[in-house]
Parts: C-alpha cells; sequence; structure tokens
C-alpha cells in the first residue's frame, strides 16, 4: 500500500506542477489523457476507485487528477480508502487460491522444478521455432 500510495502521489504532485503539457507531449498519453478525463468528468471522486482496478490506467488519472486542481487532501483521503480496499481484496483473492492451489495439487510442489523445466523448454521452443521454420523454408 505505501509503494502504491507514494507512486500515486508522486503522479498527482507531477500532474499539479505540469501535468498537462507533460500529458499532452506525447500520441499514447494524449490518447490515455482524454480516456482518464472523460472517466474523471463522468464518475468524480469514484474515479479514484474505479481507476485503482484498471490495468495500465493509473499513472495519467493521478497526473490529470493534479492537473485539473483536484483538492490534496480530498485526494489523498480518498486514495487512501480506495488503497485500502484494493489491498484488502487482492490479498483476499491471493490467500483463497492460493489455499485451493494447496488442496487441488498437494504432492505437487515436488515436481515444481520439473513443471518449470518444461514451461521453459516449450517457451524456447515457441521463441525458436520461427527463426527454423524460416531458414527450412529459405533452403
Amino acid at each position: 500500500m505505501a509503494g502504491a500510495f507514494l507512486h500515486e502521489i508522486i503522479y498527482f504532485s507531477i500532474g499539479k506542477w505540469k501535468g498537462r503539457e507533460f500529458l499532452l507531449r506525447n500520441r499514447h498519453t494524449r490518447k490515455e489523457y482524454r480516456r482518464a478525463k472523460k472517466l474523471l468528468h463522468r464518475y468524480g471522486i469514484l474515479s479514484i476507485f474505479i481507476i485503482r482496478f484498471l490495468y495500465g490506467m493509473r499513472m495519467i488519472p493521478m497526473m490529470l487528477m493534479g492537473a485539473t486542481g483536484f483538492s490534496p487532501l480530498k485526494f489523498i483521503f480518498f486514495n487512501l480508502i480506495s488503497l485500502f480496499f484494493w489491498a484488502v481484496i487482492y490479498l483476499s483473492i491471493g490467500y483463497f487460491f492460493g489455499k485451493a492451489a494447496e488442496h487441488f495439487f498437494g504432492e505437487a510442489k515436488e515436481y515444481y522444478f520439473v513443471f518449470i523445466g518444461i514451461v521453459i523448454l516449450l517457451l524456447l521452443l515457441i521463441l525458436i521455432y520461427p527463426r527454423i521454420s524460416d531458414k527450412l523454408k529459405k533452403d
């Protein structure tokens, strides 16, 4: 929680300092800026909670909140509340899936290294196959 909070405070501060200029600088952030701005206007303070669970959309909305004049105290308060819910949800999911994995796989941990070796081998084959097939087509 502390790391996520620090990360978001930094981006909020950058948004206060040079937010709009920074966000409109390149094509990708400009696109995300528009999406985040719509979300902020549509949901207001609830957007802090919504953004928390959207993968890949944390930096720009936090900067946008700073750039649009969100109150820092209001942002900190609601951000801490959303961080708490986020942490509880993700820790709970991890705990229950971990317990379920223990139950279903039981003794499978003895074969962990074999499984990892097979996965690495398959990934190598997937990466190498296109090169081999290209060479065979050229010959």
